[in-house]
């Protein structure tokens, strides 16, 4: 399950959030923009609604690279941290003086567009079954809609710089798997996407988009732009290596577009996923590619 939550949904809206992971029964959770007051221990009690089978306890990632956008990865198995990860991410110096220099003055004063923080990504392997997922969740520059702007170009930069930590990670150890998920933001173009799909080396020599629809099929879009001026669109994604996974099954998870039925066991209401944020989470089922 892979989700923007847009600052604390799991603390503000914990019933919600709770209910829609017991509805996803997750052994993966990776989370994106998330807000730094939005501590372990309150993600920990969401989980926990999920239990736990004695050996398969919650570990919990929570990346400090970001900023106010911080990238979390919880599993129901063990992880290996990857130094690549483990500390600020920062824009490499020629990319931070071309930002710089392109961003107005009322930009570059504005706390939101800091790139003290660093990139806003995270990764980690995770143990499961005899095997190694090397899982990436990331959030992206929004916003700036034209070839030219410093936007754009930022969302490059950052897909530039953590496909080089990827390849990094790859150089140095093995893995089974590869799963790179996040808000990218995609408002001009492809290219941010492109950068991360690889290739990466010859066993992972490159990643494709899952599929994913609205449960009725109908919507592919993952950011609700409903009363906003822009529409809604496809901006969350999750991209994985076919050489180690296949994709069993998956949708984007969303409650209006669910019957009562199934969702009055989970105490959910139709407009519950409204509560959470404009984004709304991807969840994918994959098995090894044996």
């Amino acid at each position: 399950m892979s989700w923007n939550i847009s600052d604390d949904a799991f603390v503000s809206e914990q019933r919600i959030f709770q209910s829609l992971l017991l509805w996803a029964d997750p052994d993966v959770v990776l989370l994106d923009e998330v807000a730094p007051s939005a501590n372990d221990e309150a993600l920990r009690k969401s989980l926990g609604a999920l239990g736990s089978d004695g050996e398969n306890t919650w570990t919990i990632n929570a990346g400090i690279s970001g900023g106010r956008q911080r990238c979390v990865i919880a599993s129901r198995t063990p992880q290996e941290t990857l130094p690549e990860f483990q500390s600020i991410v920062p824009y490499p110096d020629a990319d931070r003086r071309y930002l710089l220099d392109h961003m107005s003055s009322k930009d570059r004063a504005n706390s939101s567009y800091s790139m003290d923080g660093g990139i806003p990504v995270n990764g980690a392997i995770i143990l499961a079954g005899g095997r190694r997922l090397f899982a990436v969740i990331a959030d992206l520059q929004c916003c700036g809609n034209s070839q030219d702007s410093w936007q754009e170009y930022r969302r490059r930069a950052e897909a530039r710089e953590i496909r080089r930590l990827i390849r990094q990670v790859l150089q140095r150890t093995s893995v089974d798997g590869i799963v790179i998920a996040g808000d990218f933001n995609l408002v001009n173009g492809p290219m941010p996407l492109v950068v991360l799909s690889g290739p990466y080396s010859p066993t992972h020599t490159g990643m494709i988009a899952a599929e994913l629809y609205h449960p009725d099929g109908s919507a592919s879009w993952t950011w609700d732009g409903r009363r906003t001026p822009f529409p809604s669109s496809t901006l969350d994604y999750q991209l994985y290596g076919p050489q180690g996974l296949v994709m069993r099954s998956g949708f984007i998870l969303d409650t209006e577009r669910l019957p009562l039925e199934a969702l009055e066991p989970y105490g959910l209401e139709s407009g519950a996923s409204a509560r959470t944020g404009r984004h709304r989470p991807l969840v994918v089922e994959y098995g090894w590619n044996q």
